[in-house]
């Protein structure tokens, strides 16, 4: 048994559909979740200042004597290399792109992301680790995260923001949609709306929370005892809390707000 707590993080509150995974699938654990409200989004952010944010934040998490850390943030993990750290780190990416390779029945898959990841190629090259013979169509959609932020994923603005960032990959014929940031599953119906309705639409915090807990359960790492979540962010607290609150459906306690600059 290891009762420290799993480390959560992301740009802002899209990691939240992560962190609500994790805990549906492993509630005795206890979080920390940081969402660098201050600094979102990071889609449109060069690569060496998001390697600087992620440092700062996992040594943020490593005050916090995290045991693992997940990396709720498809830019974040499409901008560093994991194997320049010491920490146990999980990739909400690599989740994505292992289920989509999977899955896809015609092997034509689309992705959608912030414009970082899909000029960073990760979920191409990742999926074509898995799966050769798959075809892939990418659409970077910058104007997602702010409309999320601002609780506005289910406003007529998304839902037609939706429609003319995927009618392409329509035309493509893809069979299966990676939802290639941990915001987009907060305007999953905007998202179902634009898409024809036998594509597959792949949230990488699935197999993420089952990869965490089967590593877990495999290290003897399992906490049985906890169930606590302590939320930090780097921006306006009572804004995060708002929006979280209609992600998670709870209201949302124990939020402090960190200066991340100082890690």
């Amino acid at each position: 048994m290891d009762r420290r707590p799993i480390g959560v993080f992301d740009s802002g509150v899209g990691g939240l559909t992560v962190l609500k995974k994790l805990k549906e699938l492993l509630p005795n654990e206890d979080y920390i979740y940081f969402g660098d409200t201050k600094r979102v989004p990071y889609g449109d952010k060069p690569k060496d200042e998001i390697e600087m944010y992620a440092k700062q934040i996992i040594n943020f998490m490593n005050e916090k004597n995290t045991k693992i850390i997940v990396i709720a943030c498809n830019t974040t993990c499409a901008s560093i290399d994991k194997s320049e750290y010491n920490e146990i780190l999980f990739s909400v990416l690599e989740a994505g792109a292992e289920s989509a390779a999977g899955i896809t029945r015609n092997n034509k898959v689309g992705i959608i992301a912030t414009t970082r990841t899909v000029e960073s190629g990760s979920y191409a090259k990742t999926i074509k680790l898995k799966n050769k013979d798959a075809d892939i169509f990418q659409k970077a959609c910058p104007g997602f995260v702010p409309l999320v932020e601002k609780g506005l994923s289910e406003s007529d603005e998304s839902f037609k923001l939706a429609e003319e960032y995927l009618k392409n990959l329509n035309d493509e014929g893809i069979d299966t949609l990676v939802l290639g940031c941990t915001h987009y599953p907060i305007l999953l119906n905007a998202i179902k709306n634009a898409v024809r309705e036998d594509v597959l639409i792949v949230d990488p915090a699935i197999r993420l929370s089952y990869d965490v807990m089967n590593y877990l359960k495999e290290n003897d790492m399992l906490n049985l005892t906890g169930g606590e979540t302590h939320y930090f962010v780097s921006g306006d607290a009572k804004k995060f809390a708002d929006v979280a609150k209609l992600i998670l459906n709870e209201d949302i306690e124990n939020i402090s707000c960190v200066d991340i600059e100082k890690y």
